[in-house]
């Protein structure tokens, strides 16, 4: 525990006194979840593109594996946040390509500690899902099925076209008001590298 934070505590009020130094606890319980990103592995694979009614969508697969400092971070109360990013790019000869699109899709996984369950929010269409185990949460946000990429009317016969997806991985801190007690620790991040494909109209 660093020595640092005893006077800001001293400042708080009893109740939030109390409630920080129990997260003080549940950090030195849990551990830094610093340095993860030699333990975590990201990789995505079985990218397939296909057009459905004038619309280029994405089916993927990420392969997530997190190590136990996140696993019990998550469990004790922090937020996980996946970001898939991906962009189409025309691919020309003698210039930089040429971006047509770019665009994320974001996933939420956290603990509800009432119901024991753990919830994966969409952050972009606001939908929600609850699953028994951590395991059958990231297995959801691991896999991408019919996301719309690109319009087709954006694409022309004769250029080519290269699309790239990548995963980032990252773990939010506590809710703001406490967010100053995980000071001491790094941000706990990972990425995969991007996966490539080719788009041909």
């Amino acid at each position: 525990m660093s020595y640092t934070a005893i006077p800001i505590l001293q400042k708080l009020p009893y109740l939030a006194r109390y409630v920080a130094w129990l997260m003080l606890c549940l950090i030195a319980t849990v551990g830094p979840v610093a340095h993860a990103e030699d333990e975590s592995k990201l990789k995505i694979r079985d990218v397939n593109v296909t057009l459905d009614e004038g619309v280029y969508e994405l089916d993927a697969k990420l392969d997530l594996t997190l190590p136990d400092g996140a696993r019990k971070a998550v469990e004790s109360g922090l937020t996980l946040r996946l970001t898939y990013e991906i962009t189409v790019d025309r691919v020309r000869r003698y210039m930089l390509d040429a971006g047509i699109a770019a665009l994320e899709q974001r996933y939420e996984v956290s603990y509800h500690a009432l119901s024991q369950r753990y919830l994966v929010k969409n952050l972009n269409t606001g939908e929600q899902q609850d699953f028994g185990s951590l395991q059958a949460a990231l297995e959801r946000v691991g896999d991408l099925h019919g996301l719309p990429v690109i319009d087709a009317a954006l694409v022309s016969d004769g250029p080519v076209y290269e699309g790239g997806i990548r995963a980032v991985l990252k773990m939010n801190t506590a809710p703001d008001v406490f967010g100053w007690l995980l000071f001491w620790t790094d941000d706990w991040s990972a990425e995969s590298d991007w996966k490539t494909w080719m788009l041909r109209p």
